[in-house]
């Protein structure tokens, strides 16, 4: 007994000795833990800063190994797009990030993209953990939503189709502003590329079939009153928008220029703080806080949920050491001190922390209610083959576009700026909805080429045939050819709900040609007294107005359309380097509710493909 004993002892200090051992010959090494995350979650004081605090903790694996978490800030949709090319082919869509060991975009739904890729989820998202919640609703302004009976009355998105119906539109309900115009205008950013645009989606042709989303069917998705209602719903939207910033730009420019604003909880939050990005001016900058109160309705049929899950990657890159580190990160993003930092960040919590905690920011000082009436939809329900055919749907219920490109080629586009353009212009077309009618229109000294305005999916090549051979000299008659643009645009047959725009892309100012500003557009001071005769041309520095005053045209306002058309007409203006008039950008968006951005030249392919998405 004693003998066996004492072997049994033995056995056991060796095993312990062993232990240590390798637990020290470990304490060197490191195990990496990457973290793609949503742009949401690596706000400041949240995801990189606490994986810098975990990091300088030393926390360590069971082998003793210590743990190394890197976060990188990835699109949703760009999350799963490399994610679903890193596994199937070994490609990675960008080289020089590392392979995932999580992920986290907003909604989990984006993953069945990556489960139909693959015929396997890549993600057991059953088994994932969120790390901080959030809920889509219907922001406006105050004013709008009592105009509509709030918070007396439960508002959907039904009310906004019905007053999209009313020929009278907003003239119909007391309480209504002359300023705001009498047709509602709804900001939807594309679903092809936004959580929250695909979370709305979902939601409308759930309303439509009157099912849960997870009952949706295939056979749903191509119901013709399904369809329909989609469609409906779609006359609300004047042009779409490609993710958060140029929706925040559309609430800064005011009520005039749009009403409802689909969004998650926690950016109504930053656009009271003061901590979202809006284009001002043209610019890019951090918006000062909002001066006028919105609230969020949560649509009496359902608010789509974002649970932001902490995903580990079921790939051949991920070790059983590397899950094992990635739960201890989990784990830390979990505990209290980290989930108060995501409420303050205008954050549900992912953990059992209560709203009432101190930390949280869903309350009414910020137009939002902590425990909404209406129902909870949770988008990762849906059927991946529902989701794709949802995705598929898109090119057919989506407002069509006809649109004109106006290009200037005039001797300033030389070099960079002309090679940019003609990059961006091809990855424009590429990126355009097949049911768009697109044409193209140069010009310098005066209109050089056309290519008729025609569907995209006939003259593709004519188009990027014609951008190829675009060479810069002469001069810029910009109102000539913004004026041949618009006829373009506005005579060609097409549907009665089309998104008709111009596109304007120029890096000067007017300097020849016979059109003037005042051809195209109306115009007022910001006093609004009526502009009677601004030329626009680059060394007419002020406009007069009707009572022969002088007014600097940094305080003119465009009002509205002054070339008669057919058909309502935007104009998106895109000004390249410093030479651009940006007032002048302003003022044709704000006459047309349509967009403007200035734009430095090496960012100009990327902004052109990015303004693709508007139709």
């Amino acid at each position: 007994m004693k003998r066996s004993t004492f072997l049994v002892l033995v056995v056991v200090v060796l095993a312990v000795v062993a232990a240590i051992v390798l637990w020290r010959r470990g304490a060197g090494e490191e195990v990496s833990v990457v973290h793609w995350s949503n742009g949401h979650l690596v706000r400041p004081g949240l995801l990189k800063e606490m994986s810098a605090e975990f990091n300088k903790a030393g926390h360590r694996t069971r082998s003793g190994k210590r743990i190394k978490v890197e976060v990188f800030s990835r699109d949703s949709v760009l999350q799963v797009d490399d994610l679903l090319s890193r596994i199937s082919r070994g490609v990675p869509l960008e080289r020089e990030i590392p392979d995932p060991t999580i992920v986290t975009p907003q909604s989990a739904e984006w993953l069945n993209r990556v489960t139909q890729g693959l015929g396997r989820p890549a993600v057991d998202t059953g088994k994932s953990r969120s790390i901080a919640r959030s809920q889509v609703g219907i922001v406006t302004y105050r004013e709008m939503a009592e105009a509509l009976g709030w918070p007396n009355k439960d508002i959907g998105y039904a009310d906004l189709v019905a007053l999209r119906n009313d020929p009278k539109g907003w003239a119909s309900y007391p309480g209504a502003r002359a300023e705001w115009g009498q047709k509602p205008l709804l900001s939807f950013t594309d679903p092809t590329t936004s959580s929250t645009g695909r979370s709305a989606l979902f939601s409308l042709y759930a309303i439509a079939a009157g099912k849960p989303v997870d009952q949706l069917t295939p056979a749903d998705i191509t119901d013709p009153n399904v369809v329909n209602y989609v469609k409906q719903f779609q006359k609300l939207i004047d042009h779409y928008m490609t993710g958060t910033i140029p929706q925040n730009t559309k609430v800064y420019q005011g009520p005039r220029y749009g009403h409802f604003f689909l969004m998650p909880e926690d950016n109504l939050i930053h656009l009271y703080e003061g901590s979202e990005r809006a284009f001002i001016d043209g610019v890019n900058v951090q918006a000062p806080p909002i001066s006028r109160p919105m609230v969020m309705v949560y649509p009496k049929e359902g608010s789509m949920a974002f649970s932001n899950i902490a995903g580990v990657v079921n790939a051949a890159w991920v070790t059983e050491e590397q899950k094992e580190a990635a739960d201890q990160w989990i784990d830390f993003l979990l505990q209290d001190e980290q989930q108060r930092a995501f409420m303050r960040a205008g954050f549900r919590p992912g953990s059992n922390l209560p709203l009432n905690d101190p930390s949280s920011k869903i309350s009414g000082r910020y137009g939002l209610e902590p425990a909404p009436r209406a129902p909870v939809i949770n988008p990762e329900r849906i059927d991946p083959a529902v989701a794709a055919a949802i995705e598929q749907s898109w090119q057919e219920v989506k407002r069509p576009g006809i649109v004109t490109l106006v290009v200037d080629v005039s001797g300033s586009m030389t070099g960079t700026k002309l090679y940019q353009a003609k990059q961006g212009l091809v990855r424009a077309l590429d990126g355009m909805a097949q049911n768009n009618q697109v044409g193209l229109l140069t010009f310098s000294s005066g209109i050089r080429d056309r290519v008729p305005v025609a569907p995209l999916s006939q003259n593709r090549y004519e188009l990027s045939g014609a951008i190829e051979n675009m060479k810069a000299n002469g001069g810029t008659a910009l109102y000539d050819a913004i004026k041949g643009g618009i006829e373009m645009t506005d005579s060609v047959a097409g549907a009665d709900n089309a998104i008709r725009a111009v596109v304007v892309l120029t890096d000067g100012q007017a300097n020849e040609g016979k059109t003037h500003l005042d051809d195209i557009i109306q115009m007022m001071s910001r006093q609004e007294v009526a502009v009677r005769s601004f030329t626009g041309f680059e060394n007419d520095v002020s406009a007069v107005d009707k009572e022969g005053r002088r007014v600097a045209k940094q305080e003119v306002i465009g009002s509205g359309p002054a070339l008669k058309t057919s058909h309502p007409v935007q104009i998106f203006f895109i000004g390249i380097g410093q030479d651009a008039d940006m007032d002048i950008g302003r003022m044709l968006a704000q006459a047309t509710g349509a967009e403007f951005q200035g734009v430095a030249d090496k960012d100009l392919a990327k902004v052109l493909a990015e303004f693709s998405k508007y139709f």
